[in-house]
């Protein structure tokens, strides 16, 4: 199975993404992630660790080729789930020709819709666990008195509203995109964890459905 799960940040994408792919048997492959990894490890760009640190996103061609070079590790046969790529047309096509050089299709893109005001709740109170790297939020998943915490820059006030109102210009598009595929599905990511996973697991129900 190769799926894409898109949606602004702080609508719970990496949540769902581990759980499906616990569930499925394939791995996540999340470009922040990579992004954030390589920033820390110190051999990310130091351009493209500027426009992290305002709150921006990076050029496609940079994200392309992180794709590129993961998904012919071994663990990418059986497919697997992007999580928050792509976010506009442009990279959408250049994804599909990069999958298609591979032999490989889309089978459905999900999209997490989640209120602005409740991602910016959401955003601007998560913490990091600089030791163990565990996520945590201050109001729903408070750390515990020996976490040694760290507020991501683009976690910070000033840089989610850039973020959010980046998101919703650059993908005004994508989903029209998809959906006139027939890949689209949008799945409602408010509420409990288990919850929204229930939901994204019957729209991938109906895709199966579908294509039986």
């Amino acid at each position: 199975m190769i799926a894409i799960l898109v949606g602004p940040p702080g609508s719970g994408k990496g949540t769902q993404a581990k759980v499906l792919c616990g569930k499925f048997g394939i791995p996540q492959i999340s470009t922040g992630d990579m992004l954030r990894a390589a920033k820390g490890a110190g051999t990310l760009d130091p351009r493209y660790r500027a426009i992290m640190d305002a709150g921006g996103l990076v050029p496609d061609e940079a994200m392309i080729e992180l794709i590129d070079k993961r998904i012919d590790d071994a663990d990418c046969k059986k497919g697997f789930l992007l999580d928050g790529f792509p976010r506009t047309v442009p990279q959408a096509e250049a994804l599909e020709r990069l999958l298609a050089g591979r032999g490989f299709t889309i089978d459905a893109v999900l999209q997490l819709d989640v209120a602005r005001s409740l991602l910016e709740e959401r955003l601007i109170h998560r913490r990091t666990d600089k030791r163990s790297g565990q996520i945590y939020h201050l109001v729903y998943n408070p750390p515990p008195p020996d976490a040694e915490l760290e507020h991501r820059a683009d976690d910070r006030q000033e840089a989610v509203g850039k973020r959010l109102d980046a998101y919703e210009a650059m993908t005004a598009a994508l989903l029209p995109y998809y959906e006139a595929k027939g890949l689209l599905r949008r799945v409602d990511g408010v509420g409990k964890p288990e919850e929204v996973t229930a939901r994204v697991l019957g729209a991938l129900g109906r895709v199966q459905s579908e294509e039986s």
